[in-house]
């Protein structure tokens, strides 16, 4: 149960984001993140698992590029339950990797690897909880420019099996300046 709050904040957050069409086909890697740019405003469901409590959630994002465009800085606000989440995307040229670090203000800072594919982003962590590794991994599919599914999923066996705890679906209402 105390690993639903950090994983509520990162999907829900990543979750939340979109772009104009071009963005994910842009041939700039860093140019991608583009996608994820605008007001969302998104609905879903928390499951019951051993790592979570069953509850809907829904709340808004606005995404945008930070001043540089070197970063794309995600301010996110649940509804339900009530809290907020400072989430940034970014893509290292050197490394060819993009990375995903959540903030919140009561828990430690996260840090993910993001994998991106067509419309397809996955973000991975291994995470310890009462002396297991468990490995989250969140699946963000924008189905249109104006529309992308999030899936939250973790596995105690490294992967061969996976338990899905949260589905969400977020739907861009604005531009964000």
């Amino acid at each position: 149960m105390r690993l639903a709050a950090p994983f509520l904040s990162i999907v829900t957050l990543i979750a939340l984001a979109g772009a104009a069409p071009d963005a994910s086909r842009s041939p700039d890697p860093a140019g991608k993140l583009g996608v994820w740019a605008g007001r969302w405003h998104y609905a879903g469901q928390i499951y019951g698992t051993a790592y979570s409590r069953a509850h809907s959630d829904s709340g808004t994002a606005d995404c945008k590029w930070a001043p540089n465009r070197g970063y794309m800085v995600c301010d996110y606000f649940s509804t339900d339950p009530p809290h907020d989440t400072l989430s940034i995307l970014s893509y290292d040229p050197a490394a060819k990797t993009y990375a995903h670090v959540s903030v919140d203000k009561d828990s430690q800072p996260s840090r993910e690897t993001v994998t991106q594919s067509g419309d397809t982003w996955i973000a991975s962590s291994e995470i310890h909880d009462a002396g297991k590794l468990l490995v989250q991994r969140t699946i963000f599919v924008f189905l249109s420019p104006e529309k992308q599914e999030t899936t939250v999923e973790i596995s105690a066996d490294d992967g061969r099996a996976w338990t899905k705890m949260i589905q969400v679906t977020a739907v861009r209402v604005a531009n964000v300046d």
